[in-house]
């Protein structure tokens, strides 16, 4: 169970080098100027039973605290608050040479999200002494309540460490800091080596000094923040060069020389520096909004926060959001309601010019040119088809999440940014509870409409550990786009009726959603023993006009996340499993009903029986189906020869009852490998993604063998 605990291990380690149970206790220093809210922070995730004692040699007082984060021990060292690390009073020495010398795991530097300009120095400053570390944007609540948006991504890809907006105050961001914290730590994500600020003219300088220290063999600092504090004077680094005194002379030297030649303080030019460098920073990742007035937010709150109306209308601005995602990238519902009226062509030539469309149309085109290309240099046909077919192919599979996440996340994060989303999560909190989740819980959620990637990806915003482990092993639950994309065509192919096919897939949405919060609630007892819900922690931002630009950091950023996380297992898994619809016993190239995938296909369609889907072809396509839904209409359409999906599954001769009992095996049954990819990686735990494929082929398996049996005895065909 990851929890968070705090104190108790001083009682029993009076010096503690180690946790209290043998193994090795992360040192974590805590540094910010007055006034951001370092205290605070320190109090927060220590709970204020901390350690109290002199740091030697001085009056000043140090605290310490610990906790248990993650299955891990945290020491947390609150240093002196400081504008800098000068050494040039008492609590910047001691900042200073803790960092140096006891070299903590990680550190937290703490930044005024409202006042970056001036709390970033210390931050870029303590960069250049250790990139291990993590900034934390704190009172962003205050800095929204202002209009002001803060692009953590693009500040993150700048420094390098990561960025994590909190509120110290009220308690949430404080999970996300943590987890960031041990992924820093740990290696997962920070510096390797300090921040590197461009110092123009003096580079040839520090670049000179560097060589003389490293010569020397002073290793106290990084070489570089040591040559730059040199140049700027530091008269206590100064000091302590009097056991190199060649070294202290050429000091000396080289800052006059760059005093002479830059017709300049070199310290001038350092400072100068940093707010150019921050400067920078700022006008890449920060941007100002103008608000709504006092009588507009009361007016939209008073419906949108009202115990009966905020619910439906929170319900119908999502279900607006997502009809207008689907409508973007495949034509949905707009192509069924054309065919509906007897637009037939109509609705295909919208299918057809829909992003899913063009896009399969793209690498369709390039797929067969690389064939033809392969082929006149007389590359063997399964080298060709290889690198055509399944590489290709993939990518294109890959390559079509991007539009689906792009507008998904825009259309998401203008509800997020205009301040409506946090509002619809907090109406629905009373509902959440009842299954064990608040309702920060319903972004992950909604997000899982569009694509169950994403929506994994968007747990990394849930404050409990354990709200974020069942939210996304429930998360497959909720029906994904790729899935609606199957449950058209098998319901066009089963029911002429519009009516019908509608019925079909609004029942299976519907018990898709109520899976996924009977599982949370069953989850969360399951794993973590607990039934209780953590307390919504949310501040409700200012309502304004979504700006452009954020929506823009917050849907590329996403986007870019899923395709580092997953892009490269998808690739390869996607070419293996190519190979094995394409090859058999007898070699390449095969009928599919040969197919080392046929054959394992063989094995598993008894098992089914129950179902009724004791069809090796229905098994083959819920096999590729783990790789991407869609593949089920692939494997359809390749084993009958009809590229009309429709006309596929029809040529299969299922029953309406067989039909309906696997789109309802299909919907529920384990998540595709994409989701799979970023669930480990995002929990780091392969026990999570083995509970989520075990409970949710288990539900699958027993609603499908359930409805089946059911409609046998009724006499249903």
């Amino acid at each position: 169970m990851s929890s968070l605990s705090n104190g108790g291990c001083f009682a029993h380690c009076p010096k503690p080098i180690g946790g209290c149970d043998g193994s090795r206790e992360l040192l974590i220093a805590l540094i910010g100027s007055p006034n951001v809210g370092k205290s605070t922070l320190f109090n927060r995730i220590t709970g204020g039973n901390v350690h109290v004692a002199n740091w030697a040699g001085v009056t000043l007082q140090r605290f310490e605290g610990t906790l248990s984060y993650g299955g891990k021990r945290l020491r947390v060292v609150d240093l002196p608050g400081t504008y800098g690390l000068s050494a040039e009073n008492v609590g910047e020495r001691i900042a200073r040479e803790f960092i140096a010398g006891e070299k903590p795991d990680v550190l937290i530097l703490i930044a005024d999200a409202t006042s970056l300009e001036r709390s970033l120095y210390l931050v870029v400053n303590a960069l250049e002494l250790q990139g291990r570390a993590v900034v934390a944007l704190n009172m962003i609540d205050a800095a929204e309540k202002r209009g002001i948006h803060v692009n953590e991504e693009g500040l993150q890809g700048r420094l390098g460490v990561p960025v994590v907006s909190i509120s110290a105050l009220k308690g949430f961001g404080i999970g996300r800091l943590l987890r960031a914290i041990i992924d820093v730590a740990e290696g997962r994500s920070g510096r390797e080596e300090p921040l590197l600020v461009n110092y123009n003219g003096l580079e040839r300088f520090i670049a000179r000094l560097e060589r003389v220290l490293g010569e020397a063999g002073f290793d106290r600092y990084p070489l570089r923040w040591a040559a730059v504090r040199l140049l700027e004077g530091d008269e206590v680094l100064m000091k302590e060069l009097s056991e190199y005194p060649e070294v202290a002379s050429e000091v000396l030297a080289l800052r006059e020389e760059a005093r002479r030649e830059l017709a300049t303080e070199p310290e001038s030019l350092v400072i100068a520096s940093r707010y150019e460098f921050i400067e920078e920073l700022l006008m890449d990742n920060v941007e100002r909004v103008g608000l709504s007035g006092p009588s507009v937010e009361e007016a939209l709150d008073g419906v949108l926060l009202h115990p009966i109306a905020g619910p439906l209308v929170s319900v119908t601005l999502i279900l607006l959001a997502f009809l207008a995602v689907f409508t973007l990238n495949t034509g949905f519902p707009v192509t069924m309601i054309l065919s509906a009226v007897g637009l037939k062509d109509l609705s295909d030539l919208i299918e057809s010019y829909s992003l899913t469309g063009l896009i399969g149309s793209l690498f369709g085109a390039v797929s067969s040119k690389v064939a033809s290309a392969l082929s006149s240099l007389g590359l063997n046909d399964l080298l060709v088809g290889l690198m055509s077919e399944g590489i290709l192919g993939t990518l294109g599979t890959l390559m079509s999440f991007i539009p689906l996440l792009l507008i998904t996340y825009m259309i998401l994060g203008a509800l997020q940014d205009s301040g409506i989303f946090p509002r619809a999560a907090a109406s629905l909190d009373s509902i959440f509870r009842r299954f064990g989740l608040s309702g920060r819980a319903l972004f992950p959620a909604v997000v899982g409409f569009g694509c169950n990637v994403p929506g994994v990806i968007a747990t990394r915003g849930l404050e409990e550990e354990e709200e974020r482990v069942v939210t996304s092993v429930a998360e497959p639950f909720i029906p994904c786009q790729a899935r609606l994309a199957v449950l058209v065509v098998i319901s066009a192919a089963v029911f002429r009726d519009p009516l019908h096919q509608a019925y079909l897939m609004v029942s299976i949405y519907l018990l898709g959603i109520l899976m996924f919060l009977l599982s949370s609630k069953f989850l969360r007892k399951l794993i973590f023993g607990s039934k209780e819900a953590p307390e919504l922690l949310m501040e409700l931002p200012p309502y304004h006009v979504p700006s452009a630009r954020v929506i823009w950091w917050y849907a590329r950023a996403n986007t870019l996340h899923f395709l580092r996380k997953a892009g490269l297992i998808i690739l390869i898994l996607g070419t293996l499993t190519w190979l094995a619809l394409n090859s058999g016993p007898s070699g390449y190239p095969v009928e599919t009903s040969g197919s080392f995938a046929s054959i394992i296909g063989s094995f598993l369609a008894p098992v089914l029986s129950p179902a009724g889907l004791d069809d090796w072809r229905l098994a083959l396509a819920l096999e590729v189906g783990f790789i991407a839904k869609e593949g089920l209409i692939t494997v359809f359409s390749s084993i009958s020869g009809i590229s009309d999906p429709v006309g596929a599954i029809r040529a299969l001769g299922m029953t309406p009852l067989r039909a309906v009992s696997l789109a309802l095996f299909m919907s529920l049954y384990v998540p595709c490998l994409a989701t799979l990819s970023v669930m480990l990686s995002e929990l780091r735990r392969a026990k999570y993604v083995a509970i989520a494929i075990l409970i949710e082929l288990t539900v699958a398996f027993l609603l499908s063998s359930l409805f089946y049996s059911i409609g046998s005895i009724l006499g249903l065909r």
